[in-house]
């Protein structure tokens, strides 16, 4: 596919599968979205956000949109279904304390557990207070990055903040994702970085 196809910065890769078809239609039309939204009988504001792909447009509007341009109006009507659900469990998930969608890295996991704080209102002081095996300075160390997150401590993080079953399982399921493959790779480094000063010191030592 041409470079110019390629999903922008920003996109979400779902949602981006749902008008992409359409803006490849525009662009083999040489058509603008001000052309289109004329030709729809809307405001261009509307065309563009119902195909900036950073946002579930209305049913309606991107079915006409795929009418008008001569793309398929079925497969765009499952790829919006799609997405609907999608976005509905992702609200339902967050709604319950659940992890946000999108979480790819470690970093977005710890970015989700202070989040889960924020939203909750629960400082580090009031963990400790709700789970006295929880250490105010453990969990600043973990949150700021600097130790590894282990899986009793962000269940215990998650749990602290009352959130629901599935929830708390769908934190588990992150961090076995995405806390646990981090965790290996923070042992390896340790494990070669000790290999690495016994060497050191082994050649540096003095010959007897």
């Amino acid at each position: 596919m041409p470079q110019r196809y390629r999903m922008p910065a920003g996109c979400d890769p779902e949602l981006w599968s749902l008008v992409k078809p359409m803006r490849v239609k525009m662009r083999e039309q040489e058509l603008s979205q001000a052309q289109l939204a004329i030709r729809l009988g809307c405001d261009r504001s509307r065309v563009s956000r119902a195909l900036s792909a950073r946002e579930l447009p209305p049913r309606h509007l991107i079915l006409k949109i795929a009418e008008m341009l001569g793309a398929d109006v079925a497969a765009a009507e499952r790829r919006w279904a799609r997405n609907k659900a999608r976005i509905r469990n992702a609200r339902a998930r967050t709604t319950g304390g659940g992890p946000p969608p999108g979480l790819h890295t470690y970093a977005d996991l710890l970015s989700g557990l202070r989040d889960l704080l924020s939203l909750r209102g629960v400082s580090q002081r009031e963990l400790t207070r709700r789970d006295h095996q929880l250490s105010r300075s453990a969990v600043g160390a973990v949150l700021r990055g600097e130790r590894s997150a282990r899986h009793g401590m962000v269940i215990a993080i998650v749990r602290a903040c009352g959130v629901s079953e599935e929830a708390e399982r769908a934190w588990a399921a992150a961090w076995q994702h995405l806390g646990r493959p981090h965790q290996k790779e923070q042992h390896r480094r340790r494990r070669e970085g000790y290999e690495y000063k016994i060497r050191t010191e082994a050649m540096s030592a003095p010959w007897t």
